[in-house]
C-alpha cells in the first residue's frame, strides 16, 4: 500500500513545469479553436438618430440589441465598433419598427444580423419652440 502512495505522489509531483506548460498550451489551443466556431450573441446597437429641427428628445431612447451570427473572433470586432441603426426622426416618428436589415455593422466584421429587440422603438419627443425674429427699425444717425 505504501508503494502505491509513493507512486501516485511521484506521478503527480514529477515534471511539474512540463505538466503546467502542457496545460497552458491546451488552454491556448482551446481558445483558438473556440474563436473559429460559429456562434451567436446579443450585442448592443448604437442609435444614430437624426432629429428634425422642430423636434428634441424628451428622454433617452430605449436600448436596442441585435442578435448577430458569425465566428467568435468576428463577434469580438463588434464590441470595438458597435452596430448602428441610422434613422431620421420627425414629430410623427414617435414609434417605429426595427428590422434586422436596418442594423448596419462594421465592414471589418463578417457577421449577419438575425434579429433585433425590441421590434418597436418608442421615443419621447417634444416640439421645440419656434424661433421668431422680430423686425427692428434701424436707427439712423445723421452726420
Amino acid at each position: 500500500m505504501v508503494s502505491f502512495k509513493r507512486q501516485l505522489t511521484s506521478a503527480v509531483t514529477e515534471h511539474l513545469p512540463v505538466k503546467f506548460s502542457a496545460l497552458f498550451f491546451a488552454i491556448v489551443l482551446w481558445v483558438i479553436v473556440r474563436s473559429e466556431e460559429p456562434s451567436e450573441a446579443w450585442i448592443d446597437v448604437h442609435l444614430a438618430l437624426t432629429l428634425d429641427s422642430t423636434v428634441t428628445m424628451a428622454s433617452q431612447p430605449p436600448a436596442v440589441q441585435a442578435l448577430v451570427s458569425g465566428r467568435g473572433r468576428e463577434l469580438l470586432k463588434l464590441y470595438r465598433a458597435l452596430p448602428q441603426l441610422r434613422r431620421s426622426i420627425g414629430m410623427d416618428d414617435t414609434v417605429f419598427a426595427v428590422h434586422p436589415a436596418d442594423v448596419s455593422t462594421s465592414s471589418e466584421a463578417d457577421v449577419k444580423v438575425l434579429d433585433v429587440r425590441p421590434h418597436l422603438v418608442r421615443l419621447s419627443l417634444a416640439r421645440t419652440a419656434p424661433v421668431t425674429v422680430r423686425p427692428t427699425r434701424a436707427n439712423r444717425v445723421s452726420p
